[in-house]
């Protein structure tokens, strides 16, 4: 009885499977046509992200750091005073470095001596910031800068909220797709079936750049956001027959 029963068992799995064997045969067998599309979004950035620090130089390291010391903390407080909260200020980067050259030293015409110089201590200390009025980034900048920041690393814009944009990039290069599988399509003379398969990805990439600073102080840097490129890609294949 266990025998017979293992054996009608064994006849239900493979009655079960042929159908998806067959299901797979048939796929086999399907013409499909492949075509990619792509979209693309120009939006106003939202954020800026500054890098900004201090470096101060000294024969003794703690003279240095002390200074670099005093002179970070002023440009953090002129940052928080310009409106940057202080959970979008950290420090990324702190270093104490020794910098030695040798110095020549003409004795002669034909003669010269090279002599040591003190070394010097490096005292660097960075911070970045984020901030979202980017058209107040010139105003910020000065303030560091007048608070006693003399490194200015690097200005990015990014979208804070890209989602809306991505979608609408994907959508664009979904309809870029199907425009091109109609042309194919209608050039080739087979009818568009169903879509077998469709994969999609986006993206964005933020806009870097520096900045020009004036003295004067009724004349803020001028620093200008520009636009980001949303990028969105897709690849659908259909189903063809003649």
């Amino acid at each position: 009885m266990n025998r017979l029963i293992l054996m009608l068992s064994g006849l239900v799995v493979l009655a079960c499977a042929l159908p998806a064997c067959a299901a797979v045969d048939s796929n086999a067998n399907v013409s499909t046509l492949v075509v990619q599309g792509e979209g693309k979004v120009n939006v106003v950035p939202d954020t800026a992200v500054i890098v900004l620090g201090v470096e101060t130089r000294n024969a003794k390291a703690e003279v240095a750091a002390v200074q670099n010391a005093e002179m970070m903390n002023k440009t953090i407080q002129a940052l928080l005073a310009a409106g940057i909260k202080e959970e979008n200020i950290q420090t990324s980067h702190y270093s104490l470095t020794t910098q030695t050259e040798d110095q020549d030293e003409p004795l002669s015409s034909n003669t010269i001596r090279t002599r040591n110089v003190t070394p010097q201590f490096i005292a660097t200390n960075q911070v970045t910031a984020r901030m979202n009025a980017t058209e107040d980034v010139g105003k910020v900048l000065d303030a560091a800068i007048t608070a006693g920041s003399n490194s200015i690393q690097s200005i990015s814009f990014e979208l804070n909220h890209t989602q809306p944009s991505m979608d609408a990039a994907l959508r664009m290069a979904v309809s870029d797709a199907q425009r091109k599988a109609e042309v194919l399509s209608s050039a080739a003379e087979v009818e568009l079936g169903k879509i077998m398969d469709i994969s999609g990805a986006y993206s964005y990439t933020s806009r870097s750049g520096g900045a020009m600073y004036s003295l004067a102080a009724e004349a803020p840097t001028p620093v200008q956001a520009g636009q980001l490129e949303v990028t969105a890609s897709v690849s659908i294949t259909y189903q063809i027959s003649q």
